[in-house]
């Protein structure tokens, strides 16, 4: 796995130049190298300065990258005695997927710090990197979406091309928003709050919207079903509309009394990156039958007389 870049000898400084000493350089090789004046052929060279003084010059990335590139430094240099090298872990920002090349990316994007995070797909490290949030239904929780999204990419200012000298339209920074459109693959299973990359920067945050029927507990969803009392009473079968497919029919076992939760297996969530889906859970709510009729008494009247158990028992809601 590649190292860290050296930003260092990039300008062409030591490691203990001061704020002066590395503004200097920057300038002076920045109008050594600008495409200008040494030509298209000096444009990488070019880019690279700009990003080394993007970092250099601020003091909490110019932090941040010392204690990445130390810290990579000591990891190189362990080893287990002559012929043994150990093999460890590369640090990550999130989920432990993105090597030391990703990270100096991001610390040059602006992401300043790097906080870890348990979400699937990385949490975001810092306020300072472009963040919108994409809104989805249940429905493209459950089958996965390809969504449109606006977001904001930092990009080299073509008025400077990135020194920052005497520029007004990126006020000295070299760098410039611009508006750029992407299509992003929201993953079936995906998790409220979820945060996506998107493009070389920006982030997106996923939001997943309350739905009417359903509610999500993790890859099962629950939901109230309402059964007459004679279906309750003696079985039988209703249909019901799932999230997603066409309308079903279930059976409802004799003798079903209010509260019980009937499992319909494979009827949830998928869950992410797995084959296997969550269940659907139907807490069975009792509904008498509007309006009732004589022939409706006169059936209940009889019930009352069989049944000397009136009920009066209290317990906790759940």
């Amino acid at each position: 796995m590649p190292g860290p870049k050296d930003y260092y000898k990039t300008l062409e400084i030591d490691e203990k130049a001061d704020a002066k000493a590395i503004k200097s350089a920057y300038r002076r090789m920045a109008r050594k190298y600008h495409p200008d004046v040494g030509g298209k052929g000096q444009e990488e060279r070019f880019k690279a300065i700009n990003e080394a003084y993007q970092v250099l010059s601020d003091p909490s990335k110019r932090a941040e990258y010392d204690r990445l590139r130390h810290g990579y430094a000591d990891r190189a240099s362990k080893s287990w005695g002559p012929g043994f090298h150990r093999v460890e872990r590369e640090p990550s920002a999130s989920a432990g997927t993105e090597d030391w090349a990703n990270l100096f990316e991001d610390l040059f994007s602006g992401t300043g710090n790097f906080a870890t995070g348990s979400s699937a797909a990385g949490s975001s490290r810092s306020s300072s990197v472009p963040e919108n949030e994409v809104s989805i239904s249940l429905e493209q929780v459950a089958e996965g979406s390809l969504v449109a999204v606006t977001v904001e990419e930092l990009e080299t200012c073509p008025q400077c091309h990135g020194s920052g000298l005497d520029c007004s339209r990126c006020g000295g920074l070299g760098r410039v928003n611009v508006p750029k459109k992407f299509e992003v693959t929201i993953p079936a299973g995906i998790e409220d709050g979820t945060v996506l990359r998107v493009g070389d920067h920006a982030r997106i945050r996923v939001k997943v919207r309350d739905d009417p029927r359903f509610l999500r507990q993790g890859k099962d969803l629950r939901a109230r079903l309402r059964v007459t009392v004679p279906v309750a009473a003696r079985g039988g079968e209703v249909a019901i509309k799932p999230l997603v497919g066409e309308r079903m029919a279930i059976t409802v076992p004799p003798h079903t009394n209010a509260g019980k939760v009937l499992r319909l297996r494979g009827l949830g969530l998928p869950q992410r990156g797995k084959r296997t889906r969550g269940d659907l859970l139907l807490e069975v709510e009792l509904m008498f039958p509007e309006p009732f009729s004589e022939a409706d008494d006169r059936l209940y009247d009889e019930l009352l007389k069989e049944h000397s158990d009136k009920g009066g028992e209290l317990y906790a809601p759940r």
